[in-house]
């Protein structure tokens, strides 16, 4: 069984997905959540993508903003 899994925000992870970038396997989900493993070699694509959208800077829609923040606050303490 998987332990110590991220739980993210759907919303992000699928718009990464849809741009096909490099994107950890979901392990399991929720109606509004994936859970990934924070061993996952893809997890800093992941990261880094949400870090450049978490700025709001991008013309992205702000619930795609608020959802990579999210996904940032999730992901941070596994990365280190």
């Amino acid at each position: 069984m998987h332990e110590n899994l991220i739980r993210i925000p759907k919303r992000f992870l699928d718009d990464h997905l849809e741009r096909d970038l490099p994107t950890p396997k979901i392990i399991r989900e929720t109606a509004s959540h994936y859970f990934i493993d924070p061993r996952d070699p893809a997890i800093g694509e992941l990261a880094n993508d949400a870090n450049h959208y978490a700025d709001g800077l991008d013309e992205a829609p702000p619930g795609v903003v608020r959802s990579a923040r999210a996904t940032l606050r999730a992901i941070r303490p596994a990365m280190h």
